[in-house]
């Protein structure tokens, strides 16, 4: 399904052009999709409408039923691009509509429309399911910047028994560095920053920030190393706004390193998530004071970081670039030694 035209927002509790009490077309109760909902119901309401997390991305149209019957709408997700800033993202089907009379294809999340920078009545492209298009039409990406967390001075987590396993700034700068490689190779324009001045952690925290929304870019990529006393496993990817991307990467990552996928975890309370002006996320590659993942981090880093691009980037295509020719009338230095060595260059001599 290939469709072209206007679009609005609904859902969450801010949404008063649907009743308290109303429900979705072809959702029933939260665990058919946990992912679209907030934790609690809304005050004042019962309705699944008004419980959709406005923040995660998820769409209505008006799917064809007999095409896509109710529940393979569960099934895949949609490539939702918006013609006027070039944005992208793979969103949720959540609902039938918007009615004809709108004369509106579309009724896209709140978080979806500021992620897209458009307005009601922007105009939107929606493609259903991602799944059946080429593998470049998922690309949403162009311009990339990627951090690694904390810094050179002011330090992160690191795996304190013996042997000694991962530390988190080294391993961070390490996954920054090879992932902003491997995306460049996809034809992606990535920019790299590392802390190395900062003496605090709130300095460290805005530097950071300050560091990325300098740039224009698309995408804002803060990369950690998780801990907990040891016991704590897995790899999981943070998020204020960008739920599906989040849940992508970590299983990407987690499949690629053989981690426990911990999957995407929602944080209004981070710095980076918040300040950052553009679509964040930030990833717990796995857990640095935990021997079983120090050990599949080690084994498999080149696979995790090839994951990381192939999700933000688009797999590599395995294709080598075409020898430079040299151009026909490039200069050329011809040289001749005669005598007591008189030698000439271009038919000039050199004293």
């Amino acid at each position: 399904m290939n469709l072209r035209g206007k679009c609005s927002w609904f859902g969450g509790p801010q949404d008063t052009g649907v009743s308290p009490s109303e429900g979705l077309a072809f959702i029933y109760k939260v665990e058919d999709a946990p992912q679209l909902f907030l934790p609690t119901q809304p005050s004042g309401t019962t309705g699944l409408a008004r419980r959709l997390d406005p923040e995660v991305f998820y769409i209505a149209c008006r799917w064809d039923y007999n095409q896509y019957p109710k529940p393979s709408l569960l099934e895949h997700m949609a490539l939702v691009r918006a013609p006027k800033t070039g944005k992208k993202f793979l969103v949720y089907p959540a609902d039938w509509g918007p009615h004809s009379d709108t004369d509106r294809v579309a009724d896209i999340s709140p978080g979806l429309m500021a992620a897209l920078s458009i307005q009601t009545d922007d105009e939107v492209e929606v493609t259903y399911p991602y799944t059946d298009q080429p593998e470049e039409a998922i690309m949403p990406y162009d311009r990339i910047v990627m951090s690694s967390g904390h810094g050179k001075i002011v330090r992160g987590a690191s795996g304190s028994p013996v042997p000694p396993m991962l530390d988190e700034v080294n391993e961070a700068r390490r996954v920054v560095n090879r992932t902003a490689e491997l995306l460049i190779e996809r034809g992606v324009d990535v920019i790299t920053f590392h802390d190395d001045t900062s003496t605090s952690q709130s300095q460290n925290l805005n530097t950071i920030v300050a560091a990325h929304n300098k740039e224009t870019r698309q995408l804002d990529v803060s990369v950690h190393f998780n801990a907990f006393d040891g016991n704590g496993q897995g790899t999981e990817v943070l998020y204020v706004s960008q739920q599906a991307l989040a849940a992508d990467v970590s299983t990407a990552i987690a499949s690629a390193g053989g981690f426990t996928n911990r999957g995407a975890k929602k944080r209004t309370d981070l710095a980076f998530l918040n300040n950052t002006e553009e679509p964040a996320i930030l990833l717990e590659v796995c857990f640095c004071d935990n021997r079983g993942d120090s050990d599949k981090y080690n084994a498999k880093f080149e696979q995790i970081c090839s994951a990381i691009a192939d999700t933000l980037g688009g797999k590599a295509t395995g294709e080598t670039p075409p020898p430079v020719q040299p151009t026909p009338d490039a200069a050329r230095v011809d040289i001749q030694v005669t005598g007591n060595v008189v030698v000439t260059v271009n038919g000039k001599t050199i004293t």
